[in-house]
């Protein structure tokens, strides 16, 4: 057998090459080899470090700063093997665990990887919010696209490194070989066990390219009124208004209709009714309406209306049509309208204009005939019906 670089370096300098010698050599090359892998690394940084701060890329510092943990990893892991096989006992142990040291290599490739795709993502991200801003509505969409392409990304590394690991052990590898020899009736299982979690992903693919909702998506579904939260490959997360969640499966969202209040822009419409008495003037409460308006800093000053939409036995109902420049603005809005012109209905001539509720007295002879009883008026009742059947004649 070929001596090995510490035996023939024994040999020419006298030093013994037998006993714990080669041992020694072989536990120092752990930590010499993570430190030097760590001072390589240091330099590297350092050195690209004086390049990055030359470009305007916000980005380039963080990736440097994110790959140092799996840069430190890898090189280690070939510096301690390399250091370990100066010696026979350690070229003979680094074959014996040949699969632990590829499977170490493999998790720091996707370690590195993982930091490299979460940066990416961060950034597309920062880019998005300054963009939305700025007045970009479709920067929604990005954020969404980011984030669920960030998790598919995350998915298929893990799988890929997962299965590259498991590759290096030869167990696991002839388990692999026999379970392929049932592939088709393990196939088959699998895909009826698993036809609900992959229609799901698929649905949360389907919603990244179609885009039905976006991050910050102002929607209404089952009657609850929410932000888009989140986007995840299975399910969508919504905050309601009063701070609770609102898990929804992202194949519903394709199944069912739903309510979004922010595609093709958040400026919104909105009304409010108020029931006033008949003899209300509309023409004063149009202009007091379009006097107030203007003095709200939530009205985007794009539509203002007043009209009587309905009436009843008792009451009309106004209806004040105004405009925000998003859902939220949109609600305060009409509210402090709907408060301000129920005050000045109030206050309008000591509340003569609210709804109120008439009765007419009836003649003296209606009166006593009532008090006659049930007979007088089945009576009277006849008798306006013959006299109505002499006016006809």
């Amino acid at each position: 057998m070929q001596n090995s670089v510490f035996e023939s370096l024994g040999t020419r300098l006298g030093i013994p090459t037998d006993g714990l010698w080669p041992w020694v050599i072989v536990a120092a090359s752990v930590p010499v080899g993570l430190g030097l892998a760590r001072l390589v690394v240091y330099a590297f940084r350092r050195a690209a470090l004086i390049v990055a701060r030359r470009t305007a890329t916000p980005w380039d510092e963080k990736l440097l700063d994110a790959a140092i943990g799996p840069m430190t990893l890898c090189l280690g892991v070939i510096l301690t093997a390399g250091l370990a096989r100066t010696t026979r006992v350690g070229q003979e142990l680094v074959a014996d665990l040949r699969s632990i040291l590829s499977a170490l290599f493999i998790g720091g490739v996707a370690w590195l990887l993982m930091r490299v795709v979460g940066i990416l993502t961060e950034v597309l991200d920062a880019r998005a919010v300054r963009h939305l801003e700025e007045g970009s509505e479709s920067s929604r969409g990005l954020r969404t696209q980011a984030r669920v392409l960030e998790r598919v990304a995350r998915v298929l590394i893990v799988i890929v490194a997962g299965a590259l690991v498991l590759l290096n052990f030869e167990t696991v590898r002839n388990v692999g070989v026999s379970l392929l020899a049932s592939a088709g009736i393990a196939g088959v299982v699998l895909g009826l066990a698993a036809q609900k979690p992959v229609g799901a992903i698929l649905s949360g693919l389907h919603i990244l390219f179609t885009r039905p909702i976006d991050l910050g998506d102002k929607v209404v579904v089952d009657g609850e009124f929410g932000t888009i939260e989140e986007i995840r490959l299975t399910h969508v997360v919504m905050k309601i208004w009063d701070e609770r969640r609102l898990i929804i499966p992202t194949a519903r969202l394709l199944d069912e209709s739903f309510q979004n209040w922010s595609k093709h822009g958040a400026a919104k419409l909105g009304t409010v009714e108020i029931y006033v008495d008949y003899r209300t003037p509309v023409d004063a409460v149009r202009a007091h309406f379009e006097s107030i308006l203007p003095n709200s800093e939530l009205w985007d000053r794009r539509v203002k209306a007043v009209q009587v939409t309905k009436v009843s036995e008792r009451t009309i109902e106004v209806r004040f049509l105004v405009s925000a420049s998003d859902p939220g603005k949109l609600f305060d809005l009409r509210c402090w309208v709907r408060e301000e012109m129920l005050r000045w209905v109030r206050e309008l001539e000591e509340g003569q204009f609210l709804p109120q509720e008439r009765f007419t007295r009836a003649s003296p002879a209606e009166e006593a005939a009532e008090r006659r009883g049930p007979a007088s008026g089945r009576a009277r009742r006849a008798g306006g019906v013959d006299g109505a059947a002499g006016v006809a004649t």
